[in-house]
């Protein structure tokens, strides 16, 4: 198997076709040429510039590829093309299939068959060179440009968009190609039973090359796509035509399975007509061989006997030579078969021969060969074919023996050609073609009935890989050969025999096998042709069969959907099978869904009326009108529990419903401890109902349900019927629908009535009450306000609701804390114009599943505390400026005592008592009079605070404080954060913070320094782990003096004004403080600071 770099053959041509048969499947090509490019012209006019590039490249890659490095590869059974000298090869190139198979899957299949024909181009000019290439490859490119681009659902079809697969398939598609291509373009000299046995050998000898063409290039290409996936387009998948059709399903399946096994019984019985044509033609082969092997022993042993037994020697001994040649003369006559009679001497000279037509008649070598052999054996001698007198002789050396028994002379007969003639007539015309000859044992043909074969060299061959068995009992053996000037296959039977050494051996054409083979297998292919034509009409009435009443429900069902009518075909001509049985079932299913339409219907008018009200006596006999209207029940009643307390209330429709009156208790009680009742004849409803044996019932059959609500006896209600009835699941379905519904429209009722009670106490308490209350929906629109508002922000109710709450409310700050998304409360003191103060509560409304609802603010006036609280802080102000000169006196004359005297240790106790006194009192009275200025609303010294420095330092600061306490104190805050205020109070306010942790959480762990920039504000935190605040203290924690009394913190020393300064100086800054504690886990005190002062807060 050589491998090449270029080129397959040497030179690079087109021929046109040999035969009649390949102009026409020339114009084949022209024409399906012609539609592909009708079909894809909006594929050609979809390519871009750039995709005009790729053909462009792909192209020339094509054409390159179908000469890149050739494999010929050669095969025992592929015959060579006919009458020519021309091995067979078949060309293998690796790379032909990639370039159209990438064009397909990244460009479309007009593309393809651009890129395709190129590649055959290529193969036509430097291969086969014949023009039908050209069509094959790019009919393959197109067809796997199709496979790779369909984007249809199923197994199948993912293999088929597989570059492997479509190339496998696209390359085994061109093998008919190539066997038509083969028949048509064969020598016209050739019969056409041998062009197509040639077809059928290069077809059976291209399947490998192009299975592994297609593979290798598919590979190739899929190792291009999953290194750039981008190349190929992605399509959304959609059910394939032949999945949308049951009827092209069938007979799709069926065309796929008949072709699958024509080809496949085809193939069989052609091999097997083969096989017996071949075995037949071989036997009357071997007959006649054999026949004719028998007669060459007679026919030498009747030469031999001319020349010895009809000849005396002594007539031929004697010197007398008219008596030698009348001798002579008499022999040739006595047997035609000779061509000359000859007399050689011991000298090995002529002395005398017969027909004397020439003048002088020498001896050829080899007879002088056999003429010295038999002088010396006595024996008789037959030379080899030899040429003599420009025809083909053997000769017959017969001795002439004296009285001694010694040869004197030898007389030489020459036989020729003509005379052989006979004796392979029987091997001529063997089944009607067949040709015959004889082979000496130098193996040169002595009989031949073309003259031109004569002593040409014949030899059986060496190799056994053609021979062919025959019978046991033949002698000879048969192989399959090529003709010597046409190369068509021949069958070669040769038989040496066992008493002479001469070669019978016959020959036939192969076509004559194939003849007899299509002659065998060619009705059978006819009859089963017919028989899958026949089968396949009727798979498609069939088909038809199945697929029309289908397809007909199918048009039922939209007519159905669409809100039309369907009439179902009359009884008698709905089939029997299982079609027929769907068309019953089908039109069951309508009438049921007619019912059950009908049923949804009544529910759906039921249930809009009883939702359009909620009073219970006009919904309840609109339920009780439906129950009659799709049960056919002769009366309804209903027994309910008064959602207003008293007596229940009944209800009644229909005919019979003042007479079942008299059932409601008995039905009432019966019902409180069951799901449902159903009595159909009237001894069961005297039974169940307890009702004297001698009284009827005033209706024959009755079902009752309860009317239950989340557990919740509401009532029941009950039907009467004028006959005893049988209850089905679809009329109890509907009435327990019918009874939900009336058992929903007594819970609205009853929940109606409550909230309405609700309601006006609701109104009462907002109405009486002094403190304001205003609420806001989703949208910031005002739902609700009581007196109180209004006369507060001198508005009126029905002005103002819904209306956005800026546009009614002039206060900034409330309007803001009703208008903020924020989930927690805000405690918040509005000012208003008359001078009043209220302390305002500002919360979101929150729903049970969480979703925020609206906000609420309660507005109570303070202003009589506030006026109070100032009077206090006056009163404390000068109070404490009053006690800083005294407490500074008593501090200096208690420090002067020891000057005085040396004190005992009682009186060093009593003065260390003091002093601690008097520093409490001192920075209690430093407390209030900070306190005092920041409320006093002096100006804030604004500087810009980094807010990680501040932590840090604080931390530092405090350490060895904490240290001792055993506390770590620890900073998490960015170091991007500044913050616009007076960095004295803000750091006053977190140290009071870090020193309320260090005072009541010894020993807790961590204390975490936080701060955080979110919404515009800066949220400080100082958390530690302590043991919690109650949360009944929490809400006082910023007031003044107040101080939580839990287990453990009584001896703590302090003012209870830490907090409340720090709350101020959060407040003096626009911010707020907050709390968030569990017992147990620790507390986290928040303060939340705006990044920057308002214009009038700001100084320095």
């Amino acid at each position: 198997m050589p491998l090449e770099l270029w080129g397959a053959t040497g030179s690079f041509y087109i021929s046109l076709p040999n035969r009649p048969l390949g102009y026409l499947l020339l114009i084949i090509y022209l024409a399906l040429l012609g539609l592909i490019v009708h079909r894809h012209q909006q594929g050609f006019r979809s390519l871009s510039p750039q995709q005009w590039r790729w053909v462009a490249a792909l192209a020339i890659a094509s054409f390159l590829a179908s000469q890149l490095f050739p494999i010929h590869l050669n095969f025992d059974n592929q015959l060579p093309p006919l009458y020519t000298a021309r091995n067979p090869v078949t060309v293998l190139t690796l790379f032909s299939a990639a370039p159209f198979l990438l064009a397909g899957a990244i460009l479309n299949p007009a593309a393809a068959f651009l890129v395709g024909m190129a590649g055959g181009l290529g193969q036509s000019l430097g291969q086969s060179h014949q023009i039908f290439d050209i069509f094959h490859v790019g009919f393959a490119a197109v067809l796997a440009a199709m496979w790779l681009e369909q984007n249809y659902l199923g197994r199948i079809n993912e293999w088929l968009r597989h570059p492997v697969v479509s190339g496998a398939l696209s390359s085994l598609a061109m093998i008919v190609p190539i066997g038509i291509e083969t028949f048509v373009t064969a020598n016209a000299n050739a019969s056409y039973l041998v062009a197509m046995d040639l077809a059928f050998s290069t077809t059976i000898a291209n399947i490998w090359p192009l299975l592994i063409e297609g593979t290798f290039g598919g590979g190739l290409v899929w190792v291009i796509l999953q290194g750039m996936p981008h190349l190929r387009p992605q399509r959304p998948l959609l059910p394939s035509p032949v999945q949308r059709s049951l009827r092209s399903r069938l007979l799709n399946n069926f065309t796929i399975f008949a072709v699958l096994l024509t080809l496949l019984v085809s193939t069989v019985v052609f091999r097997l007509a083969v096989n017996v044509s071949t075995q037949l033609v071989i036997n009357q082969m071997a007959h006649n061989a054999k026949t004719v092997s028998a007669e060459i022993p007679d026919f030498q042993a009747h030469l031999q006997n001319l020349l010895t037994q009809y000849t005396p020697p002594s007539q031929l001994l004697t010197d007398n030579e008219t008596e030698v040649q009348t001798t002579l003369r008499q022999l040739f006559r006595v047997s035609p078969l000779y061509r000359r009679v000859m007399l050689v001497n011991d000298q090995m000279e002529v002395v005398a021969f017969y027909p004397p037509d020439v003048p002088e008649v020498q001896l050829t070598d080899l007879e002088q060969t056999a003429v010295a052999e038999t002088l010396t054996t006595g024996i008789l001698e037959i030379t080899p074919a030899q040429t003599e007198e420009d025809e083909s002789i053997i000769s017959f050396a017969a001795p002439l023996l004296n009285e001694q028994g010694e040869a004197k002379a030898v007389l030489v007969g020459r036989v020729p050609e003509i005379s052989l003639e006979n004796l392979i007539t029987g091997v001529q015309g063997t089944v009607g073609e067949g040709t015959g000859f004889i082979v000496d044992e130098n193996g040169r043909i002595i009989a031949h009935a073309n003259h031109e074969q004569l002593l040409n060299y014949w030899t059986p061959p060496d190799s056994a890989t053609n021979f062919i068995e025959t019978e046991e009992t033949s002698p000879g053996f048969a192989y399959q050969g090529l003709q010597g000037t046409s190369n068509a296959r021949e069958l070669v039977y040769y038989i040496t025999g066992p008493d002479h050494q001469w070669t019978v051996v016959v020959t036939v054409p192969y076509e004559v096998v194939l003849r007899l083979a299509l002659n065998i297998g060619g009705p059978l292919m006819i009859i089963m042709l017919v028989v899958i034509s026949l089968f396949y009409i009727n798979l498609a009435y069939l088909g038809h069969d199945i697929t029309k009443p289908i397809t007909e429900l199918v048009e039922a069902s939209r007519t159905i959907a669409a809100g039309g009518n369907w009439t179902p075909p009359s009884a008698d001509t709905i089939r029997d099978d299982e079609v027929g049985q769907l068309h019953k079932a089908f039109a069951q299913m309508q009438r049921s869904m007619k019912q059950r339409l009908n049923e949804l219907s009544l529910l759906l008018s039921v249930s809009h009326d009883v939702s359009s009200t909620i009073d219970i006596g006009q919904g309840m006999p609109t339920i009780l009108r439906g129950a009659l209207r799709g049960t056919g029940a002769s009366g309804a009643r209903a027994v309910v529990i008064n959602p207003a307390g008293g007596r229940p209330l009944t209800f009644g429709e229909g005919p019979a419903a003042r007479i079942m009156t008299t059932l409601d208790r008995n039905i009432m009680l019966a019902l409180r401890d069951l799901k449902e009742l159903m009595l159909e004849t009237p001894e069961e409803i005297r039974s169940v109902l307890q009702l004297e044996a001698n009284i009827d019932p005033p209706i024959p059959a009755l079902i009752a349900l309860p009317l239950v609500f989340h557990d919740r006896f509401q009532g029941v209600l009950w039907l009467g019927y004028r006959q005893p009835h049988s209850f089905d699941l679809t009329e109890r379905n509907l009435l327990r629908t019918l009874a939900s519904q009336a058992a929903i429209l007594v819970e609205n009722a009853r929940l109606f009535a409550t909230a309405e009670g609700g309601r006006r106490r609701l109104a009462a308490v907002l109405a009486s009450t002094t403190d304001a209350v205003i609420v806001t929906d989703q949208t910031e629109r005002v739902l609700l306000i009581n007196r109180a508002m209004e006369r507060i922000f001198n508005i009126k109710a029905q002005e103002v609701i819904n209306r956005h709450v800026a546009d009614v409310i002039d206060s900034e700050i409330l309007v803001k804390a009703l208008t903020a998304g924020e989930e927690h409360m805000r405690n918040l003191e509005i000012r208003t114009e008359d001078g009043r103060i209220f302390y305002t509560n500002a919360s979101a409304i929150i729903s049970n599943d969480g979703q925020a609802l609206g906000r609420v603010a309660v507005l109570h006036d303070i202003t009589h505390f506030k006026e109070i609280d100032e009077l206090k802080s006056d009163f404390v102000q000068t109070v404490s400026h009053d006690l800083r000169g005294p407490l500074t006196f008593m501090r200096g004359y208690a420090t002067m005592i020891p000057m005085v005297g040396e004190l005992n240790d009682k009186q060093k106790e009593y003065m260390d008592k003091i002093l601690s006194g008097i520093d409490q009192m001192a920075k209690l009275v430093n407390d209030l009079l900070d306190l005092g200025r920041i409320e006093a609303g002096v100006e804030l010294q604004c500087v810009p605070v980094d807010v990680h420095t501040l932590l840090t330092d604080i931390a530092e600061e405090y350490w060895q404080h904490a240290h001792l306490n055993g506390i770590q104190i620890e900073v998490n805050a960015p170091e991007n954060i500044i913050l616009e205020g007076d960095k004295a109070l803000i750091k006053q306010a977190i140290t009071n913070l870090v020193s309320n942790g260090l005072k009541y959480a010894p020993n807790s762990g961590r204390m975490v320094l936080q701060a955080e920039q979110r919404n515009g504000e800066v949220i400080i935190s100082v958390q530690d782990n302590g043991p919690g605040i109650p949360k009944e203290d929490q809400m006082r924690l910023f007031e003044k003096f107040y101080r939580a009394r839990q287990r453990g913190t009584e001896k703590i020393k302090g003012s209870g004004l830490g907090l409340a300064i720090v709350k101020s100086i959060a407040e003096r800054h626009g911010g707020r403080v907050w709390v968030h504690s569990q017992q147990g886990k620790g507390s986290t005190f928040y303060i939340a600071l705006p990044l920057q002062q308002a214009k009038n807060g700001r100084q320095g």
